[in-house]
């Protein structure tokens, strides 16, 4: 057989590896192995997920218990889906949308395909990890808002203050949306940050196979509110998902909400701990001070090399996964999924990695959140005439592609928005260290024709 996908993952699988990566059941381990008995269709014995009978209703209903909220549903095409319909059914068509400037392209995207005017809430960088620092406040930003969504926790495990924000939204009578597509877990421990939507945020959506045994493409979606439309949403929610929606993708959400009270999260953020106290003992490695104590952000800004090169002798040498790079910082994720054991492999392999390293004379010196002030909306960038132009030759011309470093998939560019070089540069400069750049093919961006 032919069969080269099918082949490469199954070779993947065979190498017995060490994730600290997505999906949160580690490459199976915890799996319930009769998942495969529940791939059939809508049929009268086993309901419609757009259409809930008793069982469905009763996983929703068991969902929302968990989670406080007022209507919970189960997505089966990630937090995507959710994004979209949240937007949609908080924002008209000529409406505007106020997001943080580090949100995940999918909410550029779901406004450009709804005609949903972009307005951000400008991004300041913590000066040693060179990353997005938490939202406290969107009160300077807010007027002429429709709705507000900002991302909680971000990719590096920070949260903002859901309470205060959602107390300025709804003093002007508009929802709060939250992405928390990697905070699903946060209702297991009180090591974690309050929920969102039991921090007053309206309409929540998670990832459920970030962090919890669930597969790829399972996610959760929460209401708490009267500014949310409830019906509307359901409806939205199977306009932007499958008509044929995974139920072994549905069963593992359904199986993953029940284990959360039960499956040692406390045990796994103890393990997280010791592993950040010897390994900063043990080497010139630095850690986040972050809200999620198992998002584990290791800074190698002491250091003289490449972190993507780093995570790359990981893989290549070790065989061990990580989430992702970029300037300085490795970010993990663990779960109860993760053993003493993969943390203490994940140890030997970095003593060693950075006994060879040369210390850094001088700090880098990049600003990496370059600016997404739009010329355009969204929309009349993706329906516009294209073409594509070097980066040479493109400071200054509008942009018709969101480009991103993915993950995290955090826009540098956004489509609608003026070219800066500073833009450009800072593409280059991620492209050269080894970053995947998404929306930038070849060294050509699509812009608007002239």
């Amino acid at each position: 057989m032919n069969t080269p996908l099918y082949t490469r993952l199954k070779k993947y699988y065979s190498q017995n590896r060490i994730s600290f990566a997505m999906p949160g059941h580690k490459n199976g381990r915890g799996l319930r192995r009769d998942l495969l008995d529940c791939d059939v269709t809508e049929l009268d014995e086993t309901e419609n997920l757009h259409n809930p009978g008793k069982f469905i209703k009763e996983s929703k209903r068991l969902l929302s218990e968990l989670f406080g909220s007022d209507e919970s549903f189960i997505m089966t095409c990630g937090s995507t889906a959710g994004i979209q319909a949240m937007i949609a059914s908080a924002v008209k068509p000529g409406g505007t949308l106020l997001a943080a400037a580090d949100c995940h392209m999918s909410v550029i995207n779901t406004c450009s395909l709804l005609g949903i005017n972009l307005k951000f809430i400008s991004r300041e960088t913590d000066a040693k990890f060179l990353i997005p620092k938490r939202i406290e406040s969107v009160e300077k930003y807010i007027c002429g808002a429709d709705a507000v969504i900002i991302t909680s926790p971000t990719y590096y495990g920070l949260c903002s203050d859901i309470e205060s924000i959602s107390k300025i939204c709804h003093e002007r009578g508009i929802p709060l949306l939250v992405d928390e597509a990697h905070g699903a877990h946060f209702i297991s421990s009180a090591e974690f940050p309050t929920p969102a939507v039991m921090s007053g945020a309206d309409a929540v959506c998670q990832s459920a196979h970030k962090t919890l045994n669930a597969l790829t493409g399972a996610a959760f979606l929460h209401v708490k509110s009267g500014l949310i439309n409830r019906a509307k949403l359901a409806k939205l929610l199977a306009m932007f998902q499958t008509s044929s929606p995974s139920y072994i993708i549905a069963a593992s959400a359904d199986i993953a909400a029940s284990e959360l009270r039960e499956t040692g999260w406390d045990k796994i953020c103890a393990l997280c701990d010791d592993f950040k106290k010897t390994l900063s003992s043990e080497t010139d490695i630095e850690f986040l001070e972050n809200d999620d104590c198992t998002r584990l952000v290791l800074c190698f800004g002491k250091y003289d090399t490449s972190v993507f090169q780093i995570k790359n002798i990981l893989s290549k040498s070790y065989k061990i996964d990580v989430e992702m790079a970029d300037l300085l910082n490795l970010v993990l994720i663990v779960t109860p999924s993760n053993t003493r054991e993969d943390l203490d492999a994940l140890r030997g392999a970095l003593i060693e990695i950075t006994s060879g390293l040369r210390k850094r004379t001088e700090a880098l010196k990049i600003t990496p959140l370059p600016t997404l002030d739009g010329v355009i909306s969204p929309r009349d960038a993706l329906f516009a005439d294209t073409e594509k132009t070097a980066f040479t030759e493109c400071a200054g011309r509008i942009s018709a592609a969101t480009v991103t470093a993915y993950p995290p998939g955090i826009p540098i560019i956004c489509a609608g928005a003026e070219i800066t070089r500073a833009q450009l540069e800072y593409i280059e400069y991620l492209r050269e260290i080894g970053a995947e750049i998404i929306g930038a093919d070849g060294g050509m961006i699509e812009v608007l024709r002239r």
